[in-house]
């Protein structure tokens, strides 16, 4: 027998939003052809409620930084996108000293620095040359994924989540010289269409990986796999309660129970999940509630057992290693 999916629709609830910040550098953004398409084009796809995009020239162009407003930004942000070509292998002049001025001791490192802790970064560039100039053997050298370490180490510093950087090629134009007008527009529609995908993915919150989770894990039940499957994805602490066994606690205790489950159940056994509704209570983390319709037979007494259950969850999801904990875990018939 295998687990078996329900036919009830996914109730999947979210009282979250998350925001996407894009920090634009460009000094002359009216005449740039990559980047002006790129924003526009995501201004046009998403709505302006999930969306702030701050061009720091426009904003500062006496390069007088307003700081407080700047970090206020950032801290209503869940997503963090820097938007700007290559300048001389890193960013244009403003971009480097927003860095410099905006991510302070105390906000972003340091003492008290953990204001940006846990929010997602990422990269979006656009490189004049070609792919093949940024080899070993090509005029750059380097592979941009080389030249921009220093910022990747900036935001591991700052204690965000790096994401792969975005980055497209032949952006450039000098009429009779480099690519032509319309191959750079091309670039930067497909370049802005990659980065709106990435945009909405995130926006999506990590919920249907919650539920394929949930599925995968009544799977390797349904066989009695190995206990050292479950206990990765449980808390240290974990509270859980199954019928019959009252409230336990911790690894040692889940260890107990799940022995005297494979002990008693002949393998494999089927659990049929129904009516899951999935609750986003806080960002990453969630209520989880669901029946299982539950089929299994006892080995000494070939008894079956044939029970619909309900399951409350209380669920983490961590970003960083991109894996759920399970933090209490109830059972009641």
């Amino acid at each position: 027998m295998t687990t078996t999916r329900s036919t009830t629709r996914i109730n999947t609830l979210n009282r979250l939003d998350r925001k996407t910040l894009i920090i634009l550098s460009h000094p002359d953004i009216e005449r740039s052809i990559a980047n002006k398409t790129i924003i526009g084009h995501i201004k046009k796809a998403l709505p302006e409620s999930q969306l702030e995009v701050r061009h720091l020239e426009s904003l500062y162009p006496d390069f007088k930084i307003d700081i407080n407003a700047e970090q206020a930004a950032l801290l209503n942000a869940d997503l963090i996108v820097f938007q700007h070509p290559l300048y001389w292998y890193a960013t244009p002049a403003i971009l480097k000293k927003y860095v410099d001025d905006v991510m302070t001791w105390g906000f972003a490192y340091g003492t008290g620095g953990d204001k940006l802790k846990g929010k997602h970064f990422l990269q979006s560039i656009t490189l004049g040359g070609s792919r093949e100039s940024f080899t070993p053997l090509g005029y750059n050298r380097f592979s941009i994924e080389d030249i921009l370490k220093p910022m990747q180490q900036s935001v591991y510093h700052i204690q965000m989540i790096y994401n792969p950087p975005l980055y497209s090629y032949r952006n450039a134009y000098v009429p009779e010289v480099l690519n032509s007008m319309s191959e750079v527009r091309e670039n930067a529609i497909a370049h802005a269409e990659r980065l709106i995908e990435k945009i909405q993915d995130f926006s999506k919150g990590n919920k249907e990986k919650v539920e394929n989770f949930i599925h995968k894990w009544f799977k390797h039940f349904d066989v009695l796999d190995e206990n050292g499957y479950f206990i990765q994805y449980l808390h240290q602490d974990i509270e859980f309660t199954f019928p019959g066994y009252g409230n336990m606690k911790g690894h040692t205790e889940f260890n107990s129970w799940y022995y005297s489950i494979r002990e008693k159940l002949e393998a494999p056994i089927k659990h049929e999940v129904k009516n899951l509704v999935i609750e986003e209570t806080e960002r990453n983390r969630f209520d989880v509630r669901f029946q299982v319709h539950f089929l299994a037979e006892e080995k000494e007494s070939r008894k079956e057992i044939d029970v619909v259950e309900t399951e409350n969850w209380e669920l983490i999801w961590d970003e960083n290693g991109d894996r759920p904990i399970i933090a209490k875990y109830v059972v009641s018939v």
